[in-house]
């Protein structure tokens, strides 16, 4: 019975991919299109060295290597796809580059939508004060934002731009006076 490697995510498969097949996948550089059918060409290849790769596993990581954007940049019009010894194969036509160009175009869009929620949750965390809040004092116990956490202070200075704090534990920060927790 073969023993399946125990590569468990995609980037060390893709990294032992590229380490028995280097004339065809690169992990640095310029990606070479991958001839149609890659799949299956890996799996004999593998089989007949009597080494095995989950499929479902393999599936996800060709999955990810070719929707990455540097694969994506990859399939230009009149390029040549490569089979697994770097052999050229089929030549890419107009349809296939369109669709790489709206794979490219949607996945570009959806990395700034989650940037711009991330942006957004950092915002909520550091606050500027609120029209509610009261006026800081000497002695005033607060919260303020620390990475992302927020850890109750003492103020034990107040200056025209920063704040002095003491922490329960005796050490004394410098914070912007939006990092300031106050309500």
């Amino acid at each position: 019975m073969e023993s399946q490697f125990q590569l468990t995510n995609s980037k060390e498969i893709i990294a032992y991919l590229a380490q028995q097949f280097p004339n065809c996948f690169t992990l640095e550089g310029e990606a070479k299109p991958l001839k149609i059918g890659i799949f299956q060409d890996i799996i004999s290849r593998l089989e007949g060295s009597g080494e095995a790769l989950s499929k479902t596993k393999l599936r996800a990581a060709l999955r990810a290597y070719t929707m990455s954007w540097r694969y994506l940049y990859s399939i230009k019009e009149g390029a040549n796809r490569v089979d697994l010894d770097g052999k050229l194969h089929e030549v890419i036509n107009q349809e296939q580059m369109d669709h790489a160009q709206q794979q490219l175009k949607e996945s570009k869009e959806k990395a700034k939508e989650r940037f711009k929620g991330r942006s957004k949750e950092k915002r909520k965390l550091i606050r500027s004060p609120s029209k509610k809040a009261k006026t800081l004092k000497i002695g005033d116990f607060v919260k303020v934002v620390v990475g992302n956490k927020p850890i109750k202070v003492q103020i034990i200075n107040i200056e025209k731009e920063h704040i002095k704090v003491k922490l329960g534990a005796g050490m004394e920060l410098t914070v912007k006076p939006e990092l300031i927790i106050n309500k």
